[in-house]
């Protein structure tokens, strides 16, 4: 799959198991994309049918929709139409939109066949575009065309078969990135020839399309989906309004297929993760009424898969004076793998982790009874300065040096030109990936395995624009689906954009909820008591660190009710640069597989739960 960087290949550098950095070629199927699938810091911060047994393709056109009636499913017809032929790249600007006469539900299907785990799944995959209409009667209700592309499971039924939305982060990530090689059920067998054509492809054996069916969706101005006049692009580029419209695509969908009795999640990466809760919370407020099929279901929503989030943005100390101590684990984790660490010891992988997120909450407790004012407003340095002279102070910069690797043991009279923890004890991710090892480049906030040169752009800061003529191969070869309009597959106007302040129509106590899912994600929770949430997060992301995650949860009672996953991996864990990826996909099928929240929960306790040894 394709997994290029923002910058020239020649600017990257790995750390293999040597101490020497050694520049590697990247193909572009080898490595995730970090960019697309992070929560960027700075807003506040031949034939490519694989395993295809078929040739033939199927395509639809519908109708729009009419007020309160959802329309069938028609037969297959015309090859698919585009969302209209004039598209260009501006359209997808924040003042761009698609006139309502000619924003068109289209869509094309192929039917094909995968080898997965020694059986055969036959699956129908469908690319195209529906309408997003805001509740209710109106002249104007239409709200967005959003385009998607899914697999179905064709020997199952369909009515029961549980569905999984998919969405990628940013704000301003398509879905594409998280399809080919991820959780789709195709990867590529090599390298493409040119950045406009899809590789070879095979069957791909990280799927999860044997537990569920997958709709990746394109939120408004990524991938072919834009607003519909009266709208603008940038009406649905904030934390509610993305949600709403998103729901609005999702009911739509279940209208157009029947998917109502259908069990359904949502899966998130990265801002995805953030925004997952919002939509739980808006669509189990809606429940089903509005289902254009009268259903019984309690379907309405099953779960949430956060896959790197940050689901309270304001406990991220890089943006806003917030103790650093939910990052202090990733720091010790990532010095661990460069080796640079002394407190491991003889301790495995998870007990370290346990136990430097330990040491994370007493930093926390610290940063708030004695340095909070290194780097408030007006600061007061004097409590921190009177406390590194006193024996408990040398042993705690001591402990953040053979945690972090970054400084050196103390020695009396040491200043802030040796020992950066004294100036800024409260070091935040961007800061520490900067001073880890400048000799050699900066840290990769995604992943702090690996550095970057030095003048090499950070991704989560890069701002241009990716339009993928790879997807609309990939759509073409293997679906059938042609439209004319390109394929955005990062906005760069998007991020800095972006408004987190909340719809005043919410839920109560509205102050929480700016720049925070986690009321959303409570209350959501108390609307279906039996809704299961995983939350899986990579050691060394340094973006969306995991002990903030565990932090957040744990500081509102939710610790015991969803449980963090971590793994070897960066940010947006996934089957490239994963280690054990294996153990990711049993803890998936343990999500799907649990009958409910509670036994589900049980079976994968909180890691503050672990016994320390």
């Amino acid at each position: 799959m394709r997994r290029d960087f923002r910058f020239p290949i020649s600017t990257i550098c790995f750390l293999p198991a040597c101490t020497d950095i050694v520049s590697v070629h990247i193909v572009r199927f080898s490595i995730m994309n970090f960019r697309l699938c992070w929560l960027m810091l700075a807003v506040f911060l031949a034939s490519c049918d694989g395993g295809s047994d078929s040739d033939s393709a199927a395509s639809s056109t519908f109708a729009p929709p009419s007020t309160g009636t959802a329309q069938p499913v028609p037969e297959p017809s015309s090859p698919a139409a585009s969302l209209k032929a004039s598209i260009t790249a501006a359209d997808y600007d924040p003042n761009g939109r698609v006139d309502d006469s000619g924003a068109r539900e289209v869509s094309a299907s192929k039917p094909h066949t995968i080898a997965f785990k020694g059986t055969s799944i036959p699956f129908t995959a469908t690319a195209g575009q529906l309408i997003a209409s805001k509740p209710g009667p109106g002249l104007f209700n239409a709200e967005a065309v959003i385009s998607y592309t899914a697999y179905t499971r064709d020997d199952q039924p369909r009515d029961a078969r549980p569905i999984t939305f998919v969405f990628n982060g940013g704000p301003g990530g398509s879905s594409a990135d998280l399809d080919i090689g991820f959780l789709g059920p195709m990867q590529e067998d090599g390298p493409a020839p040119s950045e406009d054509v899809i590789g070879p492809l095979k069957d791909n054996p990280n799927t999860i399309l044997d537990r569920t069916d997958l709709v990746f969706i394109d939120p408004v101005g990524t991938g072919n989906s834009l607003a519909i006049w009266p709208n603008k692009n940038r009406d649905f580029w904030g934390a509610d309004s993305d949600a709403k419209v998103l729901r609005d695509f999702i009911t739509r969908y279940v209208n157009v297929y029947n998917r109502q009795n259908s069990p359904k999640y949502i899966y998130g990466v990265s801002y995805g993760g953030f925004r997952a809760p919002i939509m739980a919370r808006l669509l189990l407020e809606s429940g089903t009424s509005q289902y254009t099929t009268f259903t019984t279901s309690k379907n309405v929503l099953s779960g949430l898969v956060l896959n790197s989030p940050i689901l309270d943005i304001t406990s991220n100390c890089y943006l806003f004076y917030a103790t650093c101590g939910g990052a202090i684990p990733t720091y010790a984790m990532v010095a661990d793998f460069h080796k640079k660490s002394t407190a491991r010891g003889n301790q495995g992988l998870e007990l370290f982790a346990t136990n430097a997120s330990a040491f994370g909450s007493e930093f926390s407790v610290l940063y708030y009874e004695v340095f909070s004012g290194t780097d408030a407003k007006v600061p007061d340095r004097k409590p921190w300065e009177d406390y590194i002279k006193k024996p408990e102070g040398i042993e705690f910069l001591n402990k953040l040096y053979a945690y972090t690797g970054l400084g050196e043991v103390y020695q009396p009279g040491d200043s802030s030109q040796n020992n950066p923890w004294i100036a800024t004890p409260n070091m935040d991710p961007v800061v520490f990936a900067q001073k880890f090892a400048p000799e050699k480049g900066q840290l990769l906030l995604g992943d702090g395995r690996y550095i970057l040169k030095p003048q090499a752009v950070e991704p989560a800061f890069d701002r241009t624009n990716d339009y993928y003529a790879w997807r609309k191969d990939y759509h073409a070869k293997f679906i059938g689906y042609e439209p004319q309009s390109p394929y955005v597959g990062f906005n760069g106007k998007i991020i800095d954009m972006w408004d987190y302040k909340p719809d005043p129509k919410t839920i109560a106590d509205n102050q929480q909820r700016e720049s925070n899912s986690i009321p959303d994600l409570t209350y959501s929770m108390t609307l279906n008591p039996n809704l299961k949430v995983l939350v899986q997060h990579g050691y060394y992301d340094l973006n969306t660190p995991f002990y903030r995650s565990e932090f957040d949860l744990y500081n509102v009672g939710l610790a015991e009710k969803v449980p963090v996953k971590v793994y070897e991996g960066g940010h947006g864990v996934s089957p490239y640069d994963t280690g054990a990826y294996d153990k990711l996909m049993q803890d998936l099928d343990a999500f799907y597989d649990g009958p409910s929240a509670t036994m589900f929960a049980a079976s994968n306790p909180p890691a503050f739960e672990q016994v320390k040894q």
